[in-house]
C-alpha cells in the first residue's frame, strides 16, 4: 500500500485502525520528505521550531535520525530515544503521533520497542489507581534536570545550546483520557517525568520507580525490527517507546521523522 495514494473511506479505515492499534506499520514505502510531511498534517497540526538540530534544509519539519558522519561530523541526531518515553510530553500540548521513515536500516541493532500505557494503567493495583488518580507528574526538557537522563554523549560540548532553551516545565496527569478513545492509560516516562506536583521528593521517587518499573512489563510490549522502507506511526498518548541501539558497525540507520501535535493531557 502507497501512503500517498491513500483517499476516502481508506484513509478513514487506517485512521480506525491507528486508534485501535496503537502502532502502524507500512512497508515499502519510498517517501519524498514532503510527502511524509502532508502525510502526516492529516492527523493534526505538525510540529517544527527553527531552533532544532538535524532538520532537513528548508523543511524544518523533517528530523534526521541518522549515526552516519560526514567528514567526521553526524549528520542527524545519533542516540535520539535512548530513554523510555513520550513525545514532547514535557510540552503543554505534546505530541498526537510520530511518523518515523526508514531510509537505511542496520543489520544488526537499531531496533524500536513500545510499551501500551492502557495495559500498564488497566493492570495497576485499585489502591495504586486510586493514590494516582488526581496526581500531576512533571515534565523537563533539559536532561540535565533529570538523574534518570544523561547528556547525549554527541551533544556534551554545547548541551547549554541543546537543553539550555526556554522551555518551561509542564505538569501533566499521571492518569490521562484519551482524546479519541476515551480510554484512560498511564502517562510517565523515566525520560521526562522528573517529580510528582506537590508532593516532596522522598515520596515521590518512590512512587514513580514503581510505576516505571511496571509500565515496561515484557507483556506490554511490542519490538521492531526495522527494514529499509518502513514508515510507522504510533500514537503517543497511549504508548511509550524507545530506541534501543545497539547498531553493529559499519551498520547505518538513517530516518526521517515528523510528528504532529494533540491536545493537552487530561
Amino acid at each position: 500500500m502507497d501512503i500517498t495514494s491513500i483517499e476516502g473511506s481508506d484513509f478513514d479505515a487506517i485512521s480506525a485502525a491507528f486508534w485501535e492499534h496503537q502502532v502502524l506499520v507500512f512497508r515499502d514505502q519510498s517517501l519524498q520528505p514532503q510527502a511524509q510531511i502532508d502525510f502526516s498534517k492529516r492527523f493534526g497540526q505538525i510540529e517544527t521550531r527553527p531552533d532544532r538540530p538535524f532538520t532537513l534544509d528548508g523543511l524544518p519539519e523533517v528530523s534526521v535520525l541518522s549515526n552516519r558522519k560526514l567528514d567526521g561530523e553526524p549528520v542527524g541526531i545519533i542516540s535520539a530515544g535512548d530513554f523510555w518515553h513520550s513525545d514532547l510530553s514535557f510540552a503543554d500540548a505534546p505530541a498526537r503521533a510520530t511518523f518515523l521513515h526508514a531510509l537505511e536500516v542496520a543489520e544488526e541493532g537499531g531496533d524500536t520497542e513500545w510499551a501500551n500505557m492502557y495495559l500498564a494503567y488497566e493492570t495497576l493495583s485499585d489502591q495504586l489507581k486510586h493514590r494516582i488518580e488526581r496526581l500531576r507528574g512533571i515534565h523537563v526538557f533539559d536532561r540535565r534536570k533529570n538523574r534518570r537522563a544523561r547528556v547525549d554523549m554527541q551533544f556534551e560540548g554545547n548541551a547549554e545550546k541543546i537543553y539550555g532553551l526556554a522551555i518551561p516545565d509542564a505538569v501533566h496527569p499521571l492518569v490521562r483520557m484519551h482524546p479519541n478513545t476515551g480510554r484512560r492509560s498511564l502517562y510517565v516516562s523515566p525520560r521526562f517525568v522528573v517529580g510528582v506536583e506537590g508532593m516532596n521528593e522522598s515520596e515521590a521517587q518512590p512512587l514513580l520507580e514503581q510505576l516505571f518499573e511496571h509500565q515496561v512489563r515484557p507483556e506490554f510490549r511490542y519490538r521492531h525490527k526495522w527494514r529499509k522502507g518502513d514508515f510507522l506511526m504510533w500514537d503517543n498518548a497511549s504508548l511509550i517507546h524507545v530506541g534501543l541501539g545497539g547498531i553493529k558497525p559499519p551498520g547505518i540507520r538513517h530516518m526521517h521523522r515528523t510528528m504532529v501535535l494533540g491536545e493537552q493531557p487530561v
